[in-house]
Order: structure tokens, then sequence, then C-alpha cells
């Protein structure tokens, strides 16, 4: 009886597990690249070069922030591997 419990229980946790981890990788899939003239409110550099540089950091700044999240969303995915594995191991015995 008190695996069949376990078992539920694992089991929910693991939806919800699941649910977090799309939630961050959704979030991640939604970064935008924002040219760092527009982030800080000032006018597009007339500059060629200083355009090119301040896209280069916008970019460095968004896969960095989509990479962080990323990596939080590969550890949830991990931790429900775990959880189905107990709740089946659970529900087996």
């Amino acid at each position: 009886m008190y695996l069949k419990i376990a078992a539920i229980g694992f089991a929910l946790a693991a939806f919800a597990t699941g649910l977090r981890s799309a939630q961050l990788w959704y979030r991640a899939s939604r970064i935008q690249i924002i040219p760092m003239w527009l982030e800080d409110g000032r006018m597009e550099p007339v500059d060629p070069y200083s355009q090119h540089v301040e896209w280069l950091i916008a970019l460095i700044q968004t896969v960095t922030e989509s990479s962080e999240l990323n990596r939080k969303a590969s550890l949830w995915t991990a931790s429900i591997v775990v959880l189905a594995t107990l709740s089946t191991l659970a529900s087996a015995i």
C-alpha cells in the first residue's frame, strides 16, 4: 500500500518537475537579442564599428542568459529521470 502511494507521489513530482523544465526551455527559446543602445535608451551609434561591437555584446549576453536557462532545464530534466525511475520501481515492487 505504501509503495503505491510512493509511486504516485514520485510520478506527481516527476510531472511537476517536467513542467518546470519545459518552462525554463520555453523561456530560453524566447530571449531576444537587443542591441545595447536600445537597452540603454541611447541613439544608434553612427560608427559602423561601434554598431558591430554593441551587437556582439548583446549577442554574447543573450547567449549567456539562454545557456544558463538551458543548463537549469537540463538539471530539472535529469531529476525527472530519477523521479520517474523511482516511481516505476515503487510500482513494480
